[in-house]
């Protein structure tokens, strides 16, 4: 949809018009008007994000363009290896807890 503000609003408006008239139905919404329900949700949230977009930078395209995710630092780095070089522990004993008070020679 590559509009105006005006048309999107237009869009828009006649989103919000057919959203009512599915709500003001008498008695309950079947599957059929609760798929199209979502389905106008879907283009309102498109509809009002592109005008926005269009409000800010007339020129913008219809999609923004794709950010990447940042990296997770919450996980942290990868555990240390055992080091089997300094004598604390041996090849065939578990590396000892980190927690843990130890005596080292």
């Amino acid at each position: 949809m590559s509009d105006s503000p005006a048309a999107i609003g237009d869009r828009i408006e006649a989103l919000v018009e057919e959203e009512q008239a599915l709500w003001s139905e008498s008695g309950e919404l079947g599957e059929e008007s609760h798929a199209r329900l979502a389905e106008i949700r879907g283009e309102l949230d498109r509809c009002w994000e592109l005008l926005r977009r269009r409000r800010a930078d007339p020129d913008a395209p219809d999609e923004p363009p794709r950010v990447p995710d940042p990296p997770n630092d919450l996980d942290g780095p990868e555990p240390e290896p055992p080091h089997l070089e300094h004598g604390v522990h041996g090849e065939d004993e578990p590396a000892p807890e980190p927690d843990v008070p130890r005596d080292i020679p």
